[in-house]
This record gives C-alpha cells, sequence and structure tokens, in this order.
C-alpha cells in the first residue's frame, strides 16, 4: 500500500477538482482526499511517496501512435527536425558513406514543409547525387510517400510508363519516366523489399518507444501496428513478451489492420479481452491519403487543379464490404479520413451498418469538415480521433495547398464536441513528437509550430487548457472502452499518474508546450523520474 501526498491531483472528473494525497494499492487507486484521513483510514501505509508540490494528473494515454514505428523511428536516420534540405542531404550523404558496399538505406521524416531553403520535396535524382550503388528510401513525416533512387528502382524493377492498380500511386513525369516518388499502398512496392524485421529487432524497436514515451509522461497508447512487421500474431507476440506489470508496464490498445481481420478471426482472441496492458481494439481501415501527398479526399480539390480530388484508397464495394466484414466480426471500425470528401462518404456506409450497442467507430483525424458534415453524422455512434499537432504542423501550408475553397471547418475540435461528439487525442507518431504538451498547447492556442506565439488560425475551435488535457486522460480511456477504470483519479481506477513540474492551469497559454515531466507512474511504479 502506497501514500502519495503533498501533491496537487487534478482528478480529472470535473473541472477544477483536486485533491492533496492519493492511496493506492495492487496498481488500483482505494483511497483519495487528505493525507491525514486516508491515514486515519488506513493506518497500515507501507510506503509514502512525497511528491514536493507537483502538478499530478491521471497518466497521459496517447490515442493514436505506431509504437513499432516510433521505435524503429528512433533507431533509424530521422529527418523530421531538419529546417532545411541541404541540411538532410548532407544527414543522408553522411550516412551513406558508413555504408558497406551496396548496402540498403532507409530514412525516415522528410518533412519539405519545414525547409527554409527549398519547397521542392526529395525526388530520385536527388537521392541518385548520393549514391548510386547503395538503394536509398527516404519515407515522407505522413508515411503516405516515398522517394527511391535509381538503384533502388533497378531492385524492385519499376518500368517506364508503370501503372500501380490499386489504392496508390507511381508517379511518373510527362514521358512516363519514373519520378522515384510512390504514394499511399505504392509504396510498398519498396517497402516490402527490404527484410522484416527479426522478433528480436521488433522487441528492441517495443522497448525504445516505449521508454521514450515514459519521459514525456505517456502511461499507454492506442496503437496500429500488428500489419507491418511480423503479422497478426507474431507481432502480437512481441507485445506479449515485452510489456506487463512485471516487464515493461505500459498499457496498449492495438487497432486492428483490415488486412489482419481473417487472422484475428482464426485466433483466440476477442475485442477488449480484459488484459490490462494488451487489449485488441476496433478494425483499422485507410480511406484517403494526406494533404501533403495531395492524397486526401477533397470536395473542391486542389489549388493547383480542382479536378484533382485526391485519392480514395478502398473503392465504395470494397469498403462497404471491409465493414461489414468489421461487425460480421463484432468489431467497431477506426477508420483514417483526412479530406471531407472522404468523411461524407464514410458515413453514408456506417449509416447503412452500425456497430453493435454500446461500440463506437472512430474517425482518425478529420481535419477537413464542414456544419452540414457533422450535421449529417448528428446521433451517430462516433468517436473523433484527432491530433492537434497536425494543426500546428500543416498550417498554414495546408491552406495554400487546398486553396481558398478549402472546406470552412479546419481542424474544428470545438465544433465537432459542440455537435456531440465524444474526442481523444493523439500525436501519430512517429508523424509528430509524441509529446502530449505539444499537443494541449496546439488545441489551446491554434498557433502554428513555425511561430509558437504568432497567428491563431481558426481561434474559435480552440479549446480550454481542461478540455485538451481531457483529450488524453477521460478522453482516451473513453476511446478504449476503459472510462470506468481509467482516465481520472478516483477510487477503483488505475494507479497511473503523470508527475509535472508545472501546473497548466495557471502557467500563461503559450509555455503550455514547454511543461516538464518529473515522473511517470504506471500501476504504482515509477517508471520514470
Amino acid at each position: 500500500m502506497k501514500l502519495w501526498k503533498n501533491g496537487l491531483f487534478y482528478t480529472m472528473s470535473n473541472e477544477g477538482e483536486t485533491v492533496e494525497a492519493v492511496l493506492t494499492n495492487n496498481g488500483e487507486i482505494i483511497g483519495v482526499g487528505t493525507e491525514e484521513s486516508l491515514k486515519e483510514y488506513y493506518p497500515e501505509v507501507l510506503e509514502e511517496i512525497d511528491l514536493a508540490g507537483s502538478t499530478v494528473f491521471p497518466g497521459f494515454v496517447d490515442s493514436h501512435l505506431h509504437l513499432l514505428w516510433y521505435g524503429q523511428s528512433l533507431a533509424r536516420l530521422n529527418l523530421n527536425q531538419c529546417t532545411s534540405k541541404k541540411t538532410a542531404l548532407r544527414m543522408i550523404k553522411e550516412k551513406v558513406a558508413k555504408l558497406r558496399e551496396k548496402e540498403w538505406l532507409f530514412v525516415e521524416g522528410y518533412n519539405e514543409n519545414k525547409w527554409q531553403d527549398s519547397t521542392e520535396a526529395f525526388k530520385k535524382s536527388d537521392l541518385d547525387a548520393l549514391s548510386m550503388t547503395h538503394p536509398i528510401l527516404v519515407r515522407r513525416i505522413d508515411y503516405h510517400n516515398v522517394v527511391i533512387n535509381e538503384a533502388f528502382t533497378q531492385e524492385i524493377g519499376i518500368k517506364k510508363w508503370q501503372k500501380f492498380e490499386g489504392g496508390g500511386e507511381i508517379v511518373l513525369d510527362e514521358k512516363g519516366e519514373f519520378t522515384g516518388v510512390l504514394k499511399d499502398e505504392a509504396t510498398n512496392l519498396a517497402i516490402d523489399a527490404f527484410p522484416p524485421a527479426t522478433p528480436s529487432e521488433m522487441e528492441d524497436y517495443l522497448t525504445l518507444a516505449v521508454k521514450d514515451l515514459w519521459t514525456k509522461g505517456i502511461t499507454g497508447g492506442h496503437t496500429e501496428d500488428l500489419h507491418y512487421f511480423n503479422g497478426f500474431e507474431g507481432t502480437l507476440a512481441t507485445f506479449k513478451a515485452c510489456l506487463g506489470v512485471d516487464k515493461l508496464p505500459f498499457r496498449s490498445h492495438l487497432l486492428i489492420h483490415n488486412g489482419e481481420l481473417a487472422a484475428f478471426n482464426q485466433s483466440n482472441q476477442q475485442f477488449l479481452d480484459g488484459n490490462p496492458f494488451i487489449e485488441l481494439g476496433a478494425m483499422k481501415i485507410f480511406y484517403d491519403g494526406t494533404v501533403g501527398s495531395r492524397t486526401a479526399l477533397m470536395k473542391n480539390g486542389y489549388a493547383s487543379d480542382s479536378e484533382h480530388h485526391g485519392l480514395q484508397i478502398q473503392t465504395d464495394d470494397i469498403f462497404e464490404k471491409m465493414v461489414q466484414s468489421a461487425r460480421n466480426a463484432g468489431l467497431p471500425v477506426a477508420i483514417h479520413i483526412l479530406g471531407d470528401l472522404a468523411f461524407e462518404k464514410v458515413i453514408q456506409t456506417l449509416k447503412a451498418y452500425p456497430p453493435k450497442k454500446g461500440q463506437r467507430d472512430r474517425m482518425i483525424h478529420t481535419p477537413w469538415l464542414n456544419p452540414g458534415l457533422l450535421a449529417k453524422a448528428k446521433n451517430m455512434p462516433l468517436l473523433f480521433d484527432v491530433q492537434p499537432q497536425f494543426m500546428s504542423s500543416d498550417l498554414p501550408w495546408a491552406l495554400e495547398v487546398l486553396g481558398t475553397n478549402h472546406p470552412p471547418l479546419a481542424f474544428a475540435w470545438r465544433s465537432i464536441a459542440e455537435a456531440g461528439f465524444p474526442t481523444a487525442g493523439g500525436s501519430d507518431a512517429p508523424v509528430e513528437t509524441p509529446n502530449p504538451f505539444l499537443g494541449i498547447h496546439a488545441a489551446v492556442t491554434r498557433t502554428v509550430s513555425s511561430d509558437k506565439n504568432g497567428k491563431a488560425y481558426f481561434p474559435d475551435e480552440g479549446l480550454s487548457v481542461f478540455e485538451a488535457i481531457s483529450l488524453y486522460t477521460t478522453g482516451s480511456a473513453l476511446a478504449g472502452y476503459q472510462e470506468k477504470t481509467r482516465g481520472q483519479i478516483k477510487v477503483g481506477f488505475v494507479a497511473d499518474f503523470t508527475v509535472l513540474e508545472e501546473n497548466p492551469f495557471t502557467i500563461e497559454k503559450e509555455n503550455l508546450a514547454d511543461i516538464h515531466v518529473l515522473k511517470t507512474i504506471i500501476s504504482e511504479q515509477i517508471v520514470f523520474g
């Protein structure tokens, strides 16, 4: 039995509600109140932890990330912090110089929208200038676009005028020559050419990711990994080997990629199987791409070409069959949606095939909407899974890409909440840094990462500090169907806490992104700090 005392504990049950001490036992909260009252009722306390006046919240949970991809990105050369194309190319060149003869290279995270010296994305000739003998692949930060060099092109055999059948694109120039760019499903032509990660490597990736997340105050994450590494059973085995109260304490909620539904059906696994550290969630479907890759499905098209509406990864018929298959398996769906046209088409199908009573379908991302779409979705069992950092990363360049006819509701978290829909918050790491305070800052201030104290974009859609923190506490708990045991500091809830140096309710809003994590506690264990 442990007494956590001398802290300012925000329960997140109601705005402004605090207690000064919490008593825990066997990973669960058994008492809240004053230190004196808890000692009076429970004189057998075995350990007292003095939090020295720190601010404490229920453990923060990232509602949308990719744990294995994030760990892999930490292990690879990653360009996500590069602010110039010249620097990015220099970093790749330095890495190439250390490779063995003809060794392949996988580089992560380039983002031309951050570059100050160029607006031109990578193409094959950029990478050819670095090496004609080492196959090089550079993945864009949104994971919907890769660029490869000529050596890699030769390895996988892409030909002149070659087309990709399905939800992706081999990008050709006007002469039919391959530009080195592959989009969405076509990226797998290159990615799948790399040997799959071994079970040992996967365990290393997961360990790297979890230990890094601890430093950021993250106690759990809703993640989609079960398709991209070692299939459903093999990847699930990695999670089981690594996570647990006596292993790496971290609460993972695993989405099931639609490509793994048959494996799920053949397994003995169940939706929300009750394991407190590994549970299975909704079936994940990608419906469109991203604005950065010009593949988000937009009703009014793009500024450069109003007739180009983006990419619908699944045909209407295939998407309908996917939803039906999920319902037959007893699962809700979690759908990647960027464009307004994508959202409109998705809710039409979901209305025809609703989930089981008590389940909610997850609308992932949904940054571009209009009031009419929210009205059409009214009373549907939906939860919006949003990533506030996308606003700070994507604006204002996304407005330029979409043009003046962009949908009027941009990253419209206030409108979504007022329409009656619950929301949860995440980072989509490794696309964004999984620091919840970057997301909270974006949600409250509506400013962009290039100027955190500058212009507020669509400020009426901003959230209060309490609402923004709720995205990562009560919101994520609701998204994982654990609202009765997680996301609040309350008797009967898990003993997961995020301990902060600063109080987000009393500091200036512009400083929310700079909050420091002192401790991360999961199931009573101090895993960081």
